[in-house]
């Protein structure tokens, strides 16, 4: 087996521990990684995130239902809402050129994270 194919071991395991830890999707992690480590393209890079993170995040969702930290009734509209939004994300990714889609991702992520890093998104609901 090559070498570089069983560093994606250890890379998983980091985005299972982030992914659970931090509510971060798996895919903010894993993208960088298979563009920049991997070689992939932007495309093959998401379309990958994309499958690996239907085991991750059903097992982070498990563990984070048995402590009762799951709103089922928030869950269930944002993923039929998500369901129908994925068919139009991803037709839209597809005809995007994969440089400029690339770019997108780290503009979308850069914001993200200075937005949480610089108070937060609105008011946030208060732990039980």
């Amino acid at each position: 087996m090559n070498i570089v194919l069983l560093l994606l071991v250890p890379i998983g395991v980091a985005v299972g521990v982030f992914s659970a830890a931090f509510g971060v999707g798996g895919g903010l992690l894993m993208i960088p990684v298979l563009v920049l480590g991997y070689g992939l393209d932007q495309h093959a890079a998401q379309g990958t995130s994309l499958v690996v993170i239907v085991p991750t995040a059903i097992a982070g969702a498990v563990a984070h239902h048995r402590r009762g930290l799951v709103d089922w009734h928030v869950a269930l509209y944002m993923a039929g809402g998500g369901l129908f939004g994925v068919f139009a994300g991803a037709r839209l990714a597809l005809a995007t050129d994969a440089e400029l889609l690339q770019s997108v991702f780290g503009a979308v992520v850069i914001a993200a994270g200075l937005r949480l890093a610089l108070g937060g998104i609105g008011e946030r609901k208060a732990a039980s």
